[in-house]
C-alpha cells in the first residue's frame, strides 16, 4: 500500500460520517491526524485518536490557507451536502472553498489531495425523463446542464482538483462513491427512516433500478488506498461495493436492519412525481424556505432509475478490493442501532 509511517494526514469533515470512520481508518495505518472542525462540533472520538484540531470551517478562508501546513496528505470530504438552498451558498462552500484548499495544499508541500466527489456528478434529469446508467465508467462524460445544486458545484469542483494535478508537486485523486451507507449514518438513513414512518416512502417509476451500495469502510479502503498508491495521481474513480441490487431491496434491508419493517406500496409515475416536485420548489422558493420540500427533483431522479457504476479502475490501479461484505455490512448497521438505543435515538426521538 506503501507507507505511513511519520505521515501526517490532513482531513476536513472529520466529524461526519465518512470522515470519521476515515480518521479512525487513518490512525490505524499510523498516520497522525489534523483535523479542520466547527468549535461547535461534538470533537470527543478526535481527540481519543490523538487529532490534532483545528477551528474552522468551508466558509472560513483564513483557516483552508492555513490548515495543510505540515500535511503529507489531505482529505477533503467537508462540502455543502444537500438538494436544497441558493447556488451562491453551494459554490462558495464546495467551489471556492476547494480552490483554497488546493492553493493552500500546493503551497504547504502537500504529496496528495484526496478529493470526496459523488457519483451524482454525472446525472442528469428533465420531465421527459432521467438518465439510465448502467456498468458505466469514468469516461462517462458530464451532462450539459445539472438540475441540482449540488452535483453541478461537485462538478466544478472535480475539474479544479484535475486542473491543479502536477502544480507545484501536488498530485490530486478523485474519488465518486455512490449510495454510501453503513453504521454511524446519522444523515441519508434518517432521513429514509422518517420517510417511511411517514408514510411518504414510496416507488418512483414502474421500471426496475438497480444501484450500486458503497459501505463506508470500503470507502475509507479505497480512500487510503487512493493517497499511497502511485499509481492514482491525476485520476478519477468509482467506488462501490462490487454489487449490483435492485434499490427497494436495498432500502428495505437497512430499514429492516435498525427494526422499521416496509414494502413498497403505491408507484408513482416519473412524470407525476417530477412535476409536483418541480411545483413544490417553486413555493419554496417564493416563501424563502430554509428547509426542503418533502420532495424535490433530485430526489425524484434519484428514485427513478437504475445507476451502476464500474470498479474495475480502482481494482486495477489502486488494488481496490470491497473489505466489507452486504451481509456483514447489514449486520454490523443492526448493531449500531443496538448500543445507540434504537432507530428513536436515530431520528431524535427517543427519550
Amino acid at each position: 500500500m506503501g507507507t505511513s509511517k511519520n505521515a501526517k494526514a490532513g482531513i476536513t469533515g472529520a466529524t461526519g460520517f465518512i470522515g470519521s470512520k476515515l480518521a479512525e481508518r487513518l490512525t490505524d495505518e499510523g498516520f497522525s491526524i489534523k483535523c479542520l472542525v466547527r468549535k461547535t462540533s461534538h470533537t470527543e472520538k478526535l481527540r481519543s485518536l490523538g487529532a490534532e484540531l483545528v477551528h474552522g470551517d468551508l466558509c472560513d478562508s483564513s483557516s483552508l490557507q492555513t490548515f495543510p501546513e505540515g500535511c503529507d496528505y489531505v482529505f477533503h470530504l467537508a462540502s455543502k451536502v444537500s438538494d436544497w438552498g441558493p447556488r451562491d451558498d453551494f459554490f462558495r462552500q464546495n467551489v471556492e472553498a476547494t480552490k483554497i484548499l488546493l492553493d493552500s495544499s500546493r503551497e504547504a508541500g502537500v504529496k496528495r489531495f484526496v478529493y470526496m466527489s459523488s457519483s451524482t456528478v454525472i446525472w442528469n434529469a428533465s420531465f421527459l425523463g432521467t438518465v439510465n446508467l448502467e456498468e458505466i465508467d469514468e469516461s462517462y462524460p458530464y451532462p450539459k446542464t445539472h438540475h441540482n445544486f449540488y452535483n453541478e458545484t461537485k462538478a466544478l469542483s472535480e475539474k479544479l482538483v484535475r486542473e491543479y494535478n502536477g502544480r507545484g508537486g501536488l498530485e490530486t485523486v478523485i474519488l465518486r462513491p455512490s449510495n454510501v451507507w453503513g453504521s454511524g449514518d446519522t444523515v441519508i438513513l434518517p432521513r429514509i427512516a422518517d420517510a417511511c414512518l411517514k408514510g411518504i416512502l414510496v416507488n418512483m417509476g414502474f421500471n426496475k433500478k438497480i444501484v450500486s451500495p458503497c459501505h463506508v469502510l470500503n470507502l475509507v479502503h479505497a480512500a487510503v488506498l487512493s493517497a499511497l498508491s502511485p499509481a492514482g495521481a491525476g485520476n478519477t474513480y468509482f467506488v462501490n461495493d462490487g454489487a449490483r441490487i435492485d434499490n427497494r431491496r436495498f432500502v428495505s434491508d437497512q430499514l429492516s436492519s435498525i427494526g422499521i419493517k416496509w414494502k413498497p406500496g403505491i408507484t408513482v409515475p416519473y412524470t407525476l412525481g417530477y412535476a409536483v416536485a418541480f411545483i413544490l420548489e417553486k413555493i419554496f422558493e417564493l416563501r424563502r424556505s430554509v428547509t426542503p420540500p418533502v420532495l424535490t427533483r433530485f430526489g425524484v431522479s434519484a428514485l427513478s432509475k437504475s445507476r451502476t457504476y464500474s470498479i474495475e479502475r480502482a481494482k486495477r490501479d489502486l488494488g481496490y478490493e470491497p473489505v466489507c461484505g452486504y451481509e456483514e455490512g447489514m449486520k454490523g448497521l443492526a448493531e449500531w442501532i443496538s448500543e445507540i438505543g434504537g432507530y428513536e435515538k436515530l431520528l431524535g426521538r427517543g427519550k
